[in-house]
């Protein structure tokens, strides 16, 4: 049975992007929790599928857009959270920014972390830099269109090399290449690229997670080998590996993680080579609570409610991702897109028959 508040009602909580797979696996992992959460997902597209998991929801602006801020503060003052799942790299800065601001208005905890970890977390570069100033293995880098910088790069490690947008999240615009006639085309059509050394042995991909605390000090970590299928993890293996998880607990706690952090890396004569920083939940948080971490649960125990978990148990096992679909029947495309179709939160959803499965 899943506890409840003492007047029998449950948690509300607000996931933010819930449209993509971050915010759809916290929603996933918080109905699988000991707790009993009253949903409220938001998103900018009318059409998501992840306002079918939620039990009630709302279609935003754009984060960046005049009106995001008003829209969201009247949300808050109706659906009365008493936290925030910040699952979108694109709204990371503004909730870190004010986060005190919202935290106070609101009587609620917003679950970001602070600005200087999403700073260097979402720029490929300070990443490589950051590592590097403070003794971890990294991979040598440089902006793409340095033809020096990268000269050495090439000369210490030769081709291929890799090629990734400094500030991007995802898998577009990322390139393997194998000359500098490839590097100088790619400079010319893309804007911002890193050149970054490239760790060739894909079989020892990994993705982990870490919990901080309040006080600085990892509570929980996690590693997957994973598989990749367009730049997402659709197979993933739990490794443990106590070395592995002694250098990502020592390096989330250097970077000052407040909350859970994802950090990607590739094994280098048997070190862990970070070559990605994800300052937030992950993709892969919906998979991670089927392995025995269910870190939106935790956090919102730890940071909200002030209740100090156990080190949880993994299980040993290998997860597979798969696609499902959602029904709304009577729906069209235009229906959907009205305003007040969108705002309403009362669409009548038929899930399909694996709604069991994260619940």
């Amino acid at each position: 049975m899943k506890t409840t508040l003492r007047d029998g009602s449950a948690h509300p909580v607000l996931v933010t992007g819930v449209g993509g797979n971050v915010g759809q696996g916290v929603i996933k992992s918080l109905r699988a929790g000991k707790l009993n959460y009253r949903i409220v997902g938001i998103d900018m597209e009318p059409m998501s599928a992840g306002f079918s998991l939620c039990d009630s929801h709302h279609t935003v602006p754009r984060t960046a857009s005049s009106g995001f801020e008003k829209t969201l503060f009247s949300i808050l003052e109706k659906e009365k959270p008493t936290a925030i799942y910040v699952c979108s790299p694109t709204e990371l800065l503004y909730f870190s920014q004010n986060r005190s601001r919202i935290e106070n208005k609101f009587d609620l905890c917003v679950f970001v972390n602070p600005v200087a970890v999403i700073d260097i977390g979402s720029d490929k570069l300070k990443t490589a830099n950051f590592l590097r100033e403070n003794g971890f293995p990294y991979p040598m880098s440089a902006m793409a269109d340095d033809s020096v910088a990268v000269a050495r790069i090439i000369g210490k490690y030769g081709f291929p090399i890799l090629l990734k947008p400094r500030d991007g999240f995802t898998a577009k615009n990322v390139f393997i290449v194998d000359s500098l006639e490839k590097i100088e085309a790619l400079n010319r059509v893309v804007p911002d690229l890193v050149a970054q050394r490239y760790l060739p042995d894909d079989s020892s991909e990994f993705t982990s997670g870490v919990i901080v605390g309040p006080d600085g000090k990892t509570r929980a970590v996690i590693n997957l080998r994973r598989q990749l299928t367009q730049g997402t993890t659709y197979r993933t293996e739990l490794v443990r590996d106590e070395a592995m998880d002694k250098v990502i607990i020592k390096f989330a706690e250097t970077l000052g993680v407040a909350g859970v952090c994802n950090f990607q890396f590739r094994l280098d004569n048997g070190e862990p080579v970070i070559f990605e920083i994800n300052p937030r939940f992950s993709g892969t948080s919906g998979i991670r609570y089927i392995y025995g971490l269910n870190e939106p649960e935790i956090v919102f125990e730890l940071f909200r409610l002030g209740i100090e978990r156990e080190r949880p148990l993994l299980t040993d096992a290998v997860v597979l991702r798969y696609w499902n679909e959602i029904i709304l029947p009577g729906a069209t495309f235009k229906s959907i897109q009205k305003k007040e179709t969108a705002h309403n939160g009362s669409q009548h959803i038929i899930r399909s028959g694996n709604e069991g499965a994260s619940k």
